[in-house]
């Protein structure tokens, strides 16, 4: 163990880690090590709140990923790479980071540079507000006659930029990206209107 890291530091990175999944990252097992307490966590390997969806999709910016679950049992787990300008909530047109919240798939399509895209309904009702209260403290740049706007066309899509994915380098706008491989598997198995949530 690392000198420095007290119980309550080494307590706090195992629940990060278990927030993450027990497949990517390592969970000390000493027998020294006290149990956390209890605290009732959602696994990653079961979403209660999708227990009625035929598929519903999970986005954690902090894991890096975008986990499938099939009736609240998660089925696959795809490495994702986000927006530009890192975590925080998108806000406006041009911030480059990727939305947080309840999104549903609106629309799916084929697309020449990210071979597929799954357009979501950003902004929702919670970005609009977001947006409006920013606007309001002068947070949003103007443009023209107006303000930037809160901005659209989010997605999850595929990688004209391979390489960087693979590094787990965001260079998105704001959209989530995925493998190409990865993106055609989840294209072929969710429908439209599939919830979409992304956490920070």
């Amino acid at each position: 163990m690392r000198r420095g890291l007290g119980r309550g530091g080494l307590l706090l990175l195992v629940a990060v880690a278990a927030a993450c999944g027990p497949f990517r990252f390592f969970r000390p097992t000493a027998v020294n090590v006290p149990p956390p307490p209890q605290v009732t966590v959602d696994d990653d390997d079961h979403a209660a709140w999708a227990e009625s969806e035929p598929y519903a999709v999970v986005v954690r910016k902090s894991c890096r990923t975008l986990d499938l679950y099939r009736y609240g049992q998660r089925v696959r787990s795809y490495p994702a790479v986000f927006g530009l300008n890192g975590s925080g909530k998108k806000i406006f047109e041009g911030d480059l980071r990727t939305p947080s919240g309840l999104y549903a798939i609106v629309d799916k399509r084929y697309h020449p540079r990210w071979q597929r895209f799954l357009l979501l309904d950003y902004p929702n009702t919670d970005d609009v507000a977001r947006w409006g209260t920013a606007m309001e403290a002068g947070d949003v740049p103007r443009r023209g006659d107006g303000h930037v706007g809160p901005g659209g066309a989010i997605g999850i899509h595929g990688t004209d930029k391979p390489g960087l994915n693979e590094r787990g380098v965001d260079w998105t706008f704001g959209c989530i990206s995925i493998g190409n491989r990865e993106v055609e598997d989840l294209a072929s198995l969710v429908p439209v209107g599939t919830l979409v949530l992304i956490e920070d």
